[in-house]
């Protein structure tokens, strides 16, 4: 029996509408729609949550495993026993963050057939020639320290193992031809995210720093110094006299705050981690409006790595998270941050880090420019997230009426370790992470990694 013949068979046993089968299932009615009559084909994900609708649809006449296995049967082979190569092409590909478009152009073929190998919804017959076309392309365009260690990251070995070319080619091949593809490592670096979040109490948080109206004065001579300084590690001393001299001057002129350096260094330091979060946060207490840029061509662990260590300061209300319509891609990675009392900005070669340059000044005329710098970033920029504190839940209410108005319908992520986390994914569309208390907030993101990792999240 034919897939949309077997749904609609269930459909007719049930005595029940597609509508009310869609809301069970936690799928949108126009999904199940196409399924129906034949012109899509569900994913695993989907599967999993149809078999399930139907399951509870039935009041327990049916199982769970019975109907999906018999969904199952009627996929093509390739559906059944997974598509190792395809899964494990979208896993690499998602990791470096290059599109379907320009692949399909090394292999000559139609972007859309490539989208549907890495969906596992084709399977070519001999894929031999695709994996070595594939892992030279990559092995040649992949090159910097940060996509080695990416691609080291993703199959599973050690970045020198790919300083040679034709070993990197060697291992990118033998792993696209291996067995199913490796989930994502993901789970730890989500977990971690999600504990921080959930264990941060905004009030203990902002009320341990000293009130605004108690500042003391700095006169322009007692002003750190204005510097310019090379190494990351160099970089905190920097970093903290801006936040310093900002939060002692009298300006109110709003912080802008741009880098798409790696982050790893800060989250490897939680004293750093503490100091920054800090910095911020007495800007926020003074009063400062606070926009933080984020350019999302990164990692999917830097980002939720990111993420995970900035998100709690948007709950102070003065800290606006916006990212860059498109990444900013090339060798070079840039820093820039600019208040009313001073500029900091930097560059640095992506993977060589150690020879990076700072400079912080205190000059006015210096200061103008950076800031119209950081407008224009501005001006690129889309919000990164929407956040409904308590007072919002009325509108984000609003907003999953009139998403399940249009049949876009989200499914509660089970996350039994985190009593004060919820987490409800819309495929493809939105996630949102609410915080139940201290205070309750909610975050709308509708990053695809984030989507992504969430929908994928599993406590390994």
């Amino acid at each position: 029996m034919e897939f949309e013949y077997l749904l609609n068979d269930y459909l007719h046993r049930l005595n029940c509408t597609a509508k009310a089968l869609a809301d069970a299932s936690g799928v949108s009615p126009i999904q199940l729609s196409r399924w129906r009559n034949g012109s899509r084909r569900p994913s695993d994900e989907m599967l999993r949550r149809l078999a399930a609708g139907i399951a509870r649809m039935s009041d327990g006449a049916l199982e769970e495993k019975e109907i999906l296995d018999s969904m199952l049967d009627t996929l093509p082979e390739t559906r059944r026993g997974g598509n190792g190569f395809g899964m494990r092409l979208d896993q690499l590909l998602k990791a470096l963050r290059i599109r379907s478009s320009e692949v399909s152009r090394v292999l000559n073929f139609d972007p859309s057939y490539l989208s549907r190998i890495r969906a596992g919804k084709r399977n070519p017959t001999n894929i031999a020639p695709i994996i070595d076309s594939v892992s030279r392309y990559i092995a040649r365009r992949c090159t910097s320290g940060e996509e080695r260690s990416t691609v080291a990251e993703v199959i599973g070995t050690n970045a020198a193992a790919l300083e040679d070319a034709e070993d990197y080619r060697s291992a990118l091949s033998g792993w696209l031809r291996s067995g199913t593809a490796l989930p994502a490592p993901v789970s730890k670096d989500v977990a971690a995210f999600l504990e921080a979040l959930g264990s941060f109490d905004l009030t203990e948080f902002v009320g341990g720093h000293r009130n605004g109206a108690d500042r003391e004065r700095l006169a322009p001579q007692q002003l750190p110094k204005a510097r310019t300084v090379t190494g990351i590690k160099n970089l905190l001393r920097c970093d903290l006299a801006f936040f310093r001299a900002t939060e002692l001057s009298d300006s109110t002129e709003r912080v802008l705050i741009y880098s798409d350096m790696p982050v790893m260094q800060l989250t490897k330091d939680p004293e750093r981690t503490k100091q920054w979060m800090e910095a911020v946060a007495r800007l926020a207490r003074k009063g400062l409006e606070i926009v933080v840029i984020y350019n999302l061509d990164r990692s999917l662990e830097e980002t939720i790595q990111m993420l995970g260590f900035t998100i709690p300061l948007f709950m102070t209300g003065r800290v606006q998270p916006y990212c860059l319509r498109e990444g900013i891609k090339g060798p070079f990675r840039h820093l820039l941050k600019v208040s009313g009392a001073a500029a900091l900005s930097g560059e640095a070669i992506a993977g060589h880090y150690d020879e990076s340059a700072f400079h912080l000044t205190y000059d006015a005329a210096k200061m103008s420019y950076f800031r119209r710098r950081a407008e224009a970033l501005l001006e690129r920029s889309v919000p990164l997230v929407e956040i409904y504190a308590e007072e919002r839940q009325e509108a984000l209410r609003r907003f999953l009426d009139d998403e399940a108005e249009n049949g876009f319908l989200p499914v509660q992520i089970r996350i039994a370790a985190f009593r004060n986390i919820t987490v409800q994914v819309c495929h493809d569309r939105w996630a949102i992470i609410t915080k139940e208390n201290a205070p309750r907030v909610s975050f709308l993101s509708r990053i695809p990694q984030m989507i992504d990792a969430l929908e994928r999240f599993n406590m390994r």
